[in-house]
């Protein structure tokens, strides 16, 4: 199927289609025209997450389980 018949039939279906499915249709062409939440950013956030994931990438971070058993030592006695 090239592109005009594939064209084709989706007019004919949106034509013919409920509320619901041209709410779904809808969200999924804005979700498209939407930039990327990166772009969006604080450039300082930008940065600090950089930093963040090239510790992490060094292995100057610690577990997630490590952080929260001394979270729960510390707070939650």
């Amino acid at each position: 199927m090239d592109t005009l018949e594939i064209r084709k039939k989706i007019h004919e279906y949106v034509d013919q289609a409920d509320d619901r499915f041209l709410t779904l249709i809808t969200g999924m062409i804005e979700a498209d025209k939407s930039n990327d939440w990166w772009d969006d950013l604080h450039p300082n956030l930008k940065a600090s997450l950089d930093r963040a994931l090239e510790q992490s990438e060094r292995g100057e971070g610690r577990p997630h389980i490590d952080v929260i058993s001394e979270f729960k030592s510390k707070y939650l006695k």
